[in-house]
């Protein structure tokens, strides 16, 4: 016999068993040679998990009889396991070495309904019907069906389509309609061809959102059972004559009908399919289209056209077949909710609810209103603009993915074009010429066609387009707005790099309107002479980064209220600071360009004639305009007022024993503090505040008494009241953030007062009326 006969164990079948059965012997050599008491190995000690060779391990043979399995080691901790979950509160998790937050999210609950697929069937089920199945069986109609049937149809699926979009799989929402399964065999004509457009539209999204690259896991399911996406013999192309084929014969239907209003019904959800597919078809076609503003016009008539059929079919929503009570099936006829579900792997959710009726057409009606709101965007043309339309769209445009999708196609298919047709290093460079207009970049300027000049910006700009921050800062607004917070933090990184190659730039102009002016070129040294142009632009920009990043910890209810003081007191301290100074940097050198260009005017009218000089007034007449950021300045103006008195509402607070602080034991604020600004560490400009720069700042304001701690916040609410209440025009941002300065305003008088003085509770924060700044609430 082989070695293993010499201690007594047979000689096992495969490499598993015959590597525990190693172990085991080296373990019972090392037990008879060691002087310790103990008088066995623990399982994990050798280093074999697997099932199987565990039983070798612990019965020394492989025929062990598994109905004895576990030998040892089982206790039962029901009791005790019961009481200990009775100790957490919601919210809570147990945390040990090997299990944490992330194996609790990812562990499949065995026998719970919502995540066991087993367990929604009992033994007596049938199994669910194929659709040849159900043909056979006769549980769907593939002709003859009523007005009244495919009204039920039509908006069970317009419910899958929303459900789907909300980031459900497509197998358990769209293709539970068995109808979509095989459209072509499906002999009604209606139906037919809806069924078609479905399957057809259903890859037009996809390719949409492939081609946007904004979502996340959370957000969409991309994939279903591959052998039902094969594409249909239709070309998507196709797909608005036959609808318009089936409308026509329908409408001929309905007059020759007493009453028509069922089949006027049926036309009206095949008008509204058939205008909302043409607008996804055409976006999705952007990327190849030259005619860019001709292909707008056409998208936009579609959705006034598509918003226009919405109320006319949610009227109509009682006059089809509706959902059986107590059925998952969204409708009776040409469903079946389990069909996919063996398919499934474990990790997709088990239980699905899909949208009602009218809640899915509110949903249409909704997304179509944001699509309009998107075609907007083709007016931006300039970065500055166009962020800031970005920006505005993410707080509208909610979870649905479809919409986010549809923006960035608008604006740029391909990450190197803008609008379809215009390079992205073009762009920026009319960006920043819109943003603060550098002489350099003036056709008109003489100076603009130095070739030395032109190499430098040249090689700005492709520095710029090969970092791609710029091109990310605005495709992360398309991002959902938890994973804006995460994108962003990685984003403001690369900013550095182009903060110190734009002020490699503005010291080269310098340098040479200095060899300029020796040479006696005044009028080239005036025009390369300028106040930090480009480093201006980088730095707005990375300072609008910085904030949306810190401030979105409000809206993701990141921070404790502990951490509030910290939070608030960076944007009071710097960074909005920053951002006024830069807007306020580029409308001087803005006005300084103009009273130049009047003085340049004048000096060429002065050899003039008379008619000529009658012209300089000219300039003088766009003077209003040069103060474009004005709006701008006095919000941020507003903004440093409230997180100054949120920063020392919050210092008073603290201090008055109002809020509740971490044991020491179990928090270490320096750590806190270092996380929550870890992405500003790597910026030489701004330059990083140290948390011992933060603590002395603080304990120096805390000096102060508790009601002049009051008192003060109650004049920096007073401060950005009296500016929100100047502002002309307010939107509805400005004015849910002049009720919280008043509100807190108020709230701040009472307690320098002395209101409450013996009952230390902590407030209130209700973001309910802004993302960003709370309203404190007394209890």
């Amino acid at each position: 016999m082989s070695g293993s006969s010499l201690c007594g164990v047979v000689e096992p079948a495969d490499f598993q068993a015959a590597a525990a059965t190693a172990a085991a012997a080296a373990a019972a050599a090392t037990r008879a040679n060691s002087s310790s008491d103990r008088d066995e190995w623990s399982v994990s000690e050798c280093g074999f998990m697997d099932p199987e060779v565990q039983r070798t391990m612990r019965s020394g043979s492989a025929a062990e009889d598994i109905t004895q399995y576990p030998l040892r080691g089982w206790q039962e901790v029901t009791g005790e396991f019961i009481a200990a979950c009775q100790e957490l509160i919601p919210g809570e998790l147990a945390q040990d070495m090997m299990f944490g937050l992330f194996e609790a999210m990812s562990a499949i609950e065995i026998m719970d309904p919502k995540m066991d697929v087993g367990m929604g069937f009992d033994k007596s089920d049938l199994p669910p019907p194929s659709f040849e199945a159900a043909i056979t069986m006769g549980v769907i109609k593939l002709d003859d069906l009523t007005p009244t049937e495919l009204i039920g149809i039509f908006d069970a699926l317009f419910s899958c389509i929303v459900s789907w979009l909300e980031g459900n799989s497509m197998d358990q929402v769209l293709f539970t309609c068995l109808y979509l399964h095989a459209p072509a065999k499906i002999k009604d004509k209606p139906l037919r061809v809806f069924c078609t457009a479905v399957r057809n539209l259903i890859a037009v999204i996809k390719s949409i959102i492939l081609l946007a690259g904004v979502n996340e896991e959370e957000d969409f399911q991309l994939y279903g059972n591959s052998t039902l996406l094969s594409a249909e013999k239709a070309h998507p192309g196709n797909i608005f004559g036959y609808l318009k084929e089936v409308e026509d014969e329908l409408v001929r239907k309905c007059k020759q009908l007493t009453s028509p209003e069922d089949l006027m019904s049926v036309v009206h959800r095949l008008r509204f399919m058939r205008h909302l597919f043409q607008v996804i078809y055409q976006v999705e076609q952007m990327e190849t289209s030259t005619g860019t503003e001709d292909r707008m016009s056409e998208i936009y008539k579609n959705l006034n056209v598509a918003s226009e059929l919405l109320p006319l079919i949610r009227k109509t929503i009682d006059r089809g077949t509706q959902p059986v009570e107590g059925s998952e099936a969204p409708n009776p006829i040409g469903f079946s909710t389990r069909i996919h579900d063996r398919s499934q792997p474990p990790s997709f959710p088990r239980s699905i609810k899909i949208r009602d009726r009218p809640a899915s057409f509110q949903f249409l009606e909704e997304m179509i209103s944001r699509f309009k709101y998107a075609c907007k965007v083709t007016r931006n043309k300039d970065y500055f603009s166009a962020l800031n339309f970005f920006i505005e769209y993410s707080k509208k445009s909610g979870q649905c993915i479809l919409s986010r999708s549809v923006l960035q196609a608008i604006f740029t298919a391909n990450l190197r074009m803008v609008h379809g047709r215009m390079p992205m290093k073009q762009f920026l460079r009319h960006s920043v010429q819109a943003f603060n207009s550098p002489p350099v970049l003036s056709a008109k300027n003489t100076v603009s066609s130095d070739p030395k000049v032109q190499q430098q910006l040249e090689n700005f700009f492709r520095y710029c387009i090969s970092l791609n921050t710029f091109t990310m800062f605005i495709r992360i607004c398309g991002f959902n707005r938890a994973r804006q917070r995460d994108k962003l933090g990685r984003l403001i990184e690369n900013f550095d790099a182009i903060q110190v190659d734009a002020a490699r730039l503005d010291s080269f102009m310098n340098q040479l309107a200095n060899e300029r002016a020796m040479e006696g070129n005044e009028l080239h040294a005036t025009a390369l002479k300028h106040s930090t142009h480009f480093s201006t632009w980088v730095l707005y920009n990375c300072f609008r980064a910085m904030l949306i990043y810190l401030m979105s910890g409000f809206e993701l209810e990141l921070y404790a209220v502990h951490e509030f003081l910290y939070i608030y007191w960076y944007p009071y301290e710097f960074l909005v600071g920053f951002l006024v100074s830069a807007l306020t940097r580029t409308e001087n050198i803005l006005l300084a360009q103009e009273e130049y260009a009047e003085h340049l005017s004048k000096t060429q009218a002065n050899g003039g004639s008379t008619s000529k000089n009658r012209k300089v007034a000219k300039p003088r007449k766009n003077k209003k305009l040069q103060r474009p950021y004005r709006c701008e300045i006095v919000f941020y103006h507003a903004l440093l007022s409230l997180c100054g008195g949120m920063y020392k509402a919050m210092g008073a607070l603290t201090k008055d024993g109002r809020v509740r602080l971490p044991m020491d034991t179990f928090d270490n604020e320096e750590v806190r503090y270092i996380r929550r600004f870890r992405p500003f560490g790597s910026l030489t400009s701004p330059p990083p505040v140290s948390y011992q720069e933060f603590k002395s700042i603080r304990d120096h304001m805390m000096l102060a008494s508790v009601e002049d701690l009051y008192s003060v916040a109650a004049k920096h609410f007073d401060q950005a009241r009296n500016i929100l209440e100047n502002i002309q025009n307010p939107d509805q941002e400005v004015l849910d953030l002049l009720q919280i300065a008043r509100t807190n305003f108020v709230v701040m008088n009472v307690l320098a007062r002395g209101h409450q003085k013996d009952v230390k509770r902590q407030p209130e924060f209700d973001f309910s009326k802004h993302s960003y700044f709370p309203i404190i609430k007394l209890k």
